[in-house]
This record gives C-alpha cells, sequence and structure tokens, in this order.
C-alpha cells in the first residue's frame, strides 16, 4: 500500500455521558466496568486516547462499549501517559456525574480484569501493566492539589 489510511465507522448508540444522566439506569457500574476493559484494551495496544471522557465513549443497544475520538491519541510506553489518560476519566466522572458512586471503582476493576498474563509487547516496547498503570493513577491523583 502506497497510502496511510483511515477508515472510521460511524457508531449507532448513545454516548456513556447521556447513559450516565439517565436517572431511569439504577446500577451502571457493571456497564462502567466494561468501559474499564475497553480502556485497557486500548492500552494494551500501546495506544493512549489522551481525551478519554463521557462524550468520547459511545454505548451500542448492546451494550458494547466503543471509544471514539482518537484525534489526540498517541502510540505510547510512558507509564505517566497511562495514568493521565486514566486520570482525566477519572475528573470527568467525579465532575459531571457525582452521583454515580463507586464509577471509578468499577471502571479500575474492569481495567484491571482485562490484564494480559503476560507483558504487552509492540513493536516500540513494552506496555505497562494494568496493575502498575492503576498505582501511577494513584500517584497522579496524590499531585493534583485538590485531592485530599
Amino acid at each position: 500500500v502506497d497510502e496511510d489510511r483511515l477508515v472510521l465507522e460511524h457508531v449507532h448508540g448513545r454516548p456513556l455521558i447521556d447513559v450516565l444522566r439517565d436517572a431511569s439506569l439504577v446500577d451502571v457500574n457493571p456497564l462502567l466496568f466494561l468501559v474499564g476493559k475497553a480502556v485497557r484494551q486500548l492500552h494494551a495496544q500501546a495506544v493512549t486516547h489522551g481525551d478519554l471522557s463521557t462524550n468520547n465513549i459511545m454505548i451500542r443497544d448492546d451494550g458494547t462499549v466503543v471509544l471514539i475520538d482518537f484525534g489526540l491519541a498517541t502510540i505510547e510506553y510512558d507509564l505517566e501517559r497511562y495514568g493521565i489518560d486514566l486520570h482525566v476519566l477519572d475528573e470527568v466522572l467525579g465532575a459531571s456525574h457525582p452521583d454515580r458512586e463507586g464509577a471509578m471503582e468499577a471502571l479500575e476493576s474492569g481495567y484491571l480484569a482485562s490484564e494480559h498474563a503476560a507483558a504487552c509487547e509492540a513493536p516500540g516496547g513494552v506496555v505497562p501493566s494494568a496493575a502498575d498503570v492503576i498505582q501511577r493513577l494513584g500517584l497522579v491523583r496524590s499531585r493534583v492539589r485538590y485531592h485530599s
């Protein structure tokens, strides 16, 4: 192939922000567990999203999670960038959906559940483990002054 191509799909479904604002949905934590799994699947390919927000996560009618808007995505091997990727989503969940108790914990559980048995090796290096990324998320949180 002489040209690079980007093929995009039109994703039918609802943005996660709308799902989380739907008061008729009492327990969204199983869905957030799936979101965590989807984010880890992305990270396992050595890709950080760069703009993980509830606007950039679609939920199909069958409950499938689809990450969208990769305009700020990068190929990455630096542990810090993975922690920051999750921190952005943590901040969005806390600020926009504070009534959804346990949201980030459910997401983190899904993220950890998607860990591969062996380190994910990619052409440019080794992707940090899910456990290391979650630990780094804690360090990122501790550096942000408005967190206790």
